[in-house]
């Protein structure tokens, strides 16, 4: 599998020569770390890519004694709202996928439900991360597809776990409570999906496709799960329930990496079964019989010569 090649893009100290930053001040020192004050109700990024990009925007607001909520936007599309305590120092990561050309990123200020007034805000961690991304679809011959779910425009949907997430070589999610659901579009035939788990402790994975166990597999954290499960059996089945516990904290523990499926897409017929290619072959012996029993019985005439 390919390596999504990272970019970081620090911005506490510089901006690239080709990005625009505007509404927060130049780079400032507190004796430990650097930060920016805002100077109007939003900051705003600018920058352009060549292709679409998975984007992972880290950025930490405080204020001594307010709270403060950032409001995070991509190209107009809400990545993100998070309330920072007052007097806490919490950072904060929203991700999203850029456009080929222009591209621009927006962080409004808000002190309750109004824009911030004569509130000391410091904004540290003013991080931008781009990373190649994968194909959704990808046609691997005889009407099958190969759909992925880290991908944008995806066809795969998961829900029960946090948004994702790039740790600069692989996407993840967080599993959120005990069990999380992987679906698909109705009409769609999957053949099989695969998924990993990982976990900084002993963790069991249960699988089951319409109340029925598909596996059962314990792993810990230096052994993750990471099955591939046929799914030809389950033709009508619209999701996947995945249940893991955790076994030492039993509490929110796991990772997902790396989910895909292979599939029929709706409205494409599905490949045929070994049984229904030997009933077919089996046909073609039939008739092919027939037509030799045939021209036993009504020989060919002889040509009369002229």
């Amino acid at each position: 599998m390919t390596r999504p090649e990272p970019r970081l893009i620090d911005l506490r100290t510089a901006v690239p020569t080709d990005w625009s930053l505007t509404g927060l001040s130049a780079p400032q020192w507190d004796g430990v770390n650097f930060y920016r004050t805002p100077s109007a109700p939003s900051s705003r990024l600018t920058f352009t890519t060549a292709a679409p990009r998975f984007v992972q925007f880290r950025y930490q607001l405080f204020a001594p004694e307010t709270a403060v909520t950032g409001r995070v936007f991509l190209n107009g599309h809400l990545l993100d709202t998070f309330t920072f305590p007052a007097g806490e120092f919490v950072s904060r990561e929203a991700t999203g996928y850029t456009r080929a050309g222009d591209n621009t990123l927006i962080l409004e200020y808000l002190c309750g439900s109004s824009v911030c007034r004569d509130v000391p805000i410091r904004q540290y961690w003013t991080q931008v991360t781009l990373a190649t991304t994968s194909q959704a679809r990808t046609d691997v011959g005889l009407g099958v597809e190969r759909w992925t779910l880290d991908a944008p425009g995806s066809p795969l949907n998961v829900q029960g776990t946090g948004r994702l997430l790039f740790d600069n070589e692989n996407y993840f999610r967080f599993v959120q409570g005990r069990e999380f659901t992987l679906g698909w579009p109705e009409g769609t035939h999957v053949l099989d999906t695969s998924f990993q788990v990982s976990a900084d402790e002993p963790f069991r994975v249960t699988a089951r496709v319409d109340g029925q166990i598909v596996t059962q597999k314990r792993g810990d954290r230096t052994t993750s799960v990471a099955p591939t499960l046929s799914l030809v059996e389950h033709p009508r089945a619209t999701s996947l329930q995945v249940q893991v516990d955790c076994l030492s904290s039993h509490k929110n523990c796991a990772r997902l990496y790396f989910t895909r499926a292979s599939v029929v897409p709706p409205n494409v017929a599905a490949p045929p079964t070994p049984t229904a290619l030997f009933m077919a072959g089996g046909l073609v012996l039939l008739a092919l019989l027939l037509l030799a029993w045939g021209l036993r019985l009504f020989p060919r005439a002889a040509r009369v010569p002229d």
